[in-house]
């Protein structure tokens, strides 16, 4: 290596460690370097990248109508993501218990999370290459049409059946809203403050956590089919902004011969077609956009999952349990369908879902690690926890809401106060360790020492909801650190597909929560409550509405239930520890890029393409470890 390349390497070239490729590794493989990327090099500095980077450098120095259209972009999503809040912080834990309690399935609940998580996980690189495909506000519209098709179905639902329909159609706008806000934020915000920006589409929280105690107290037990079709009519009204607000976007940037980050990735790279639309045209860009999603790919993966996972959910009530042939035949098809998608994206892909060059990469790898078993330990957790609180607790309806939001509500707002510490600091490794430790502790206080039973203790339950919160260091730290990684071309994709592996992370927490719940729970009632009819003990156990409603909290029943669902969630919360333990260590492989004002750390652009200097090493020696600084003053005197 030449003298100027040595006095010019950035601090995160070196080989040594983890800590040492602190500001500027080559995260993907065969980057160049000046840190673009394979594609850049072959084919020049990416045009879709570079249009939209010129559309921002005009939009920022546009004086007032600029900065209002910015506003109005930003307030949008602040009012889209209100309307996400609502919808989770309510039909996913209050609605959907009542809903499958009222059809009398309530042991099927994680049969339902399950089957909606692993729909929501598929449509993530769908939906982020239809944004591509046609525009942003576009795709915003099918997502809004998704979302009101499925409330209405699922509010109008007379069979168990067409709720789970419902629920999967909602299941497609929820990953919508998600993943294409969280593209905004990184097309708008430079590294250091990616974090912060990112963490405040969490706030609506704050405010619907409170709200959504009273839409439970006033909808819970008997009438949460209205609260469905609430959200049928709020959804499109409060999203209608936003998807204003970028179509006015996309027509500016025509109009000035640009393109902004509203329009397709087709008309940021020169590549659409301005000619007549022909049925044989269209047909043409479906094909090439089922090519660019990896369709196939897709659906391999969909079914593999639905198939491995849904028998943990169905066996105990199939006829024979696990003995049933279709059960056996559901996880062996699953597996083989499983390695047919490896070998598919291995060798048979045009455009398979991870290419080379980010599986080499090890900033979205450990994050993808930290994310998966993050989601899988929460979603064991949370799967029945809100059932358990309603059974062990004689709290109000608006009481139970409440307590179930402590940990969303602390997320919230913790998020921006990381993101703060990032902003400050440059950093986030040592921020997602804490974090991590954290989260471990608070599922330790859920179990009873000795008896292995979920604690009933209303302090320790609080204070590790509490302890929960401080998830938000890993959260960010991953969410950041693995966009940090990728030039910008590629940062919607790594956005996605960390959203495809962490929820298909949920969907095996569920799976597991539900393999615990129905091989444990009916038993141990049976053993707690051994003079009850079984056909009481069956009602008990399929609506937790019966359990309320129908006996006193002091009463036998009730406390044998109680101490049959503490400590079937005893042996849930044991699963969740040791799942949480995982993300602990796989911190420790994450790279902790320097945080400035960079759009990524490869390419070190900002948001108008213009270059930006990155510290060196020097200047931040004070934050490096001693057996670093004393090798670099052995080399110095060498």
């Amino acid at each position: 290596m030449s003298k100027h390349a040595q006095e010019t390497k950035t601090p995160g070239e070196y080989e040594e460690g983890p800590d040492e490729m602190a500001y500027g590794e080559k995260a993907l493989d065969g980057a160049s370097s000046d840190g673009s990327s394979d594609d850049e090099t072959a084919h020049g500095a990416a045009p879709g990248v570079s249009k939209v980077e010129a559309f921002n450098r005009v939009l920022y120095k546009s004086g007032r109508s600029g900065k209002l259209l910015l506003w109005a972009l930003a307030v949008s999503i602040m009012i889209t993501m209100f309307v996400y809040a609502l919808d989770q912080g309510i039909t996913t834990t209050v609605f959907s218990a009542m809903a499958t309690s009222t059809f009398g399935l309530h042991e099927n609940l994680a049969a339902v999370s399950t089957a909606s998580q692993i729909i929501r996980a598929i449509s993530k690189p769908f939906i982020g290459k239809m944004a591509d495909i046609t525009s942003r506000p576009t795709t915003y519209c099918v997502v809004v049409f998704f979302y009101v098709i499925g409330f209405v179905v699922a509010a109008s639902s007379s069979t168990f059946a067409a709720y789970v329909i419902g629920i999967s159609f909602t299941a497609v706008g929820k990953s919508g809203l998600d993943l294409l806000s969280d593209i905004l934020v990184g097309d708008l915000t430079p590294l250091e403050w990616r974090g912060f920006f990112g963490s405040l589409l969490s706030t609506p929280f704050i405010v619907t956590v409170p709200i959504n105690g009273f839409i439970a107290s006033g909808f819970a037990p008997d009438h949460w089919r209205w609260g469905l079709g609430m959200f049928a009519i709020m959804v499109p009204v409060l999203i209608s902004p936003a998807i204003a607000t970028l179509y006015v976007m996309q027509w500016r940037g025509k109009k000035m011969g640009m393109v902004s980050m509203a329009g397709s990735k087709m008309q940021r790279s020169g590549d659409e077609d301005t000619g007549p639309k022909t049925v044989r045209s269209w047909l043409a860009l479906l094909y090439r956009g089922l090519i660019e999603i990896d369709m196939v790919g897709l659906v391999l993966l969909g079914f593999a999952f639905a198939l491995i996972l849904l028998p943990f959910t169905l066996a105990k009530a199939a006829s024979g349990g696990w003995s049933n042939p279709s059960m056996i035949a559901m996880i062996v098809v699953g597996f083989v369908i499983l390695v047919g998608f490896v070998l598919f994206e291995c060798f048979v892909a045009p455009k398979p879902l991870m290419t080379r060059r980010i599986l080499r990469n090890r900033a979205f790898l450990a994050a993808v690690v930290i994310d998966v078993f993050n989601q899988m330990a929460s979603s064991v957790r949370n799967t029945y926890f809100s059932s358990y609180v309603w059974v062990i607790k004689p709290w109000t309806t608006y009481q139970w809401t409440i307590f179930l939001g402590i940990t969303t509500m602390g997320l919230s707002l913790l998020g921006p106060f990381v993101g703060l510490l990032q902003r400050s600091t440059h950093r986030y490794k040592n921020l997602m360790m804490f974090g991590a430790v954290g989260k471990l502790v608070a599922y330790g206080l859920f179990v009873d020492a000795g008896s292995n039973t979920m604690t009933q203790s209303t302090a320790r339950l609080t204070v590790a909801q509490l302890l929960f919160c401080l998830g938000s260091f890993s959260v960010v730290g991953a969410r950041v650190g693995s966009q940090a990684s990728v030039p910008h071309e590629d940062m919607a994709t790594v956005i996605s597909l960390l959203s495809l592996w962490s929820t298909l992370g949920s969907s095996v927490g569920s799976a597991i929560s539900s393999a615990i719940w129905t091989n444990m729970m009916l038993e141990r009632m049976q053993r707690e409550l051994p003079t009850v009819p079984l056909a009481t003990l069956e009602k008990l156990y399929g609506s937790i509405i019966k359990v309320r409603a129908g006996y006193a909290f002091d009463s036998p029943i009730r406390q044998g239930v109680i101490r049959a669902y503490a400590q079937t969630n005893g042996i849930i919360a044991i699963t969740a520890l040791c799942l949480a333990a995982i993300p602990v260590v796989a911190t420790l492989f994450m790279p902790n890029y320097y945080l400035g004002k960079q759009q990524n750390a490869v390419t070190s652009k900002g948001l108008d393409g213009e270059h930006v200097e990155v510290p060196r090493l020097e200047e931040h020696a004070g934050e490096r470890k001693w057996y670093h600084r004393l090798r670099d003053a052995y080399r110095r005197d060498v």
